[in-house]
C-alpha cells in the first residue's frame, strides 16, 4: 500500500518532516477485516446512543449519550490509520497508549506516539506482535516499546520481518 498522503493521522510528508527516516516508501495497517469490524460495531454503537438520545429527558444523560455518538464517529474515522510508516532508514511504528490519560491524548496529539527506530537498533517482536524489542547501541541496552501490531495480515507481519532483516544488516 503506497502512502497517498494527507488522508491519515500523519501523512507521508509529516512523517519525513518530523522524523531522520529518510523517504516513507508505504505505510501498514491492521487487517482490512478488522478495520471493517471495528467500524461496524462503533457504527453499531453510535447508533445505539442516538436512539437512547431520543428516548432520555435528563440532560446530563442526552449529554454523555452525545459524547459516545462523537466519540464513534471519532473512532470510525481512525480506523484505519497507519501502525507502521517503512522508510529508507527505519520504521516509524505508532506505540500503544499506556493508560486512560495516553488515550485520551491520543485524540488531540496522535503524532507524537509515533517513535522513529533505525533498521539496525531492531531487535525483534514478541510472539504475540504487543511489543517490539530495540537495542540502544551505545550503552547496549535493551528498549521495550509497546505496540498493537497483532491485527496485521500476516503477509504484512512477514514482509516488515523481512525487511527490517534485509535491511539492519547492510552494515554488516
Amino acid at each position: 500500500r503506497k502512502t497517498k498522503g494527507g488522508d491519515k493521522a500523519m501523512d507521508k510528508a509529516a512523517v519525513e518532516r518530523r522524523f531522520p527516516c529518510g523517504e516513507v516508501e508505504e505505510y501498514i495497517t491492521n487487517y482490512k477485516v478488522v478495520i471493517i469490524i471495528m467500524r461496524l460495531f462503533y457504527l453499531a454503537l453510535a447508533m445505539w446512543a442516538f436512539w437512547h438520545s431520543r428516548h432520555g429527558d435528563i440532560w446530563n444523560h442526552l449529554m454523555i449519550d452525545y459524547i459516545v455518538i462523537v466519540f464513534c464517529l471519532w473512532r470510525i474515522h481512525h480506523q484505519g490509520d497507519p501502525v507502521v510508516y517503512i522508510c529508507n532508514k527505519g520504521i516509524v511504528i505508532r506505540r500503544k497508549a499506556a493508560d486512560f490519560f495516553e488515550r485520551i491524548d491520543m485524540v488531540w496529539d496522535v503524532e507524537k506516539y509515533y517513535n522513529y527506530i533505525p533498521y539496525g537498533n531492531i531487535v525483534g517482536f514478541t510472539a504475540n506482535w504487543e511489543e517490539i524489542h530495540v537495542a540502544n547501541l551505545n550503552d547496549g541496552g535493551l528498549m521495550i516499546i509497546s505496540v498493537d501490531l497483532q491485527f496485521l495480515r500476516y503477509a504484512d507481519k512477514m514482509r516488515l520481518l523481512s525487511i527490517i532483516d534485509d535491511r539492519g544488516h547492510k552494515d554488516d
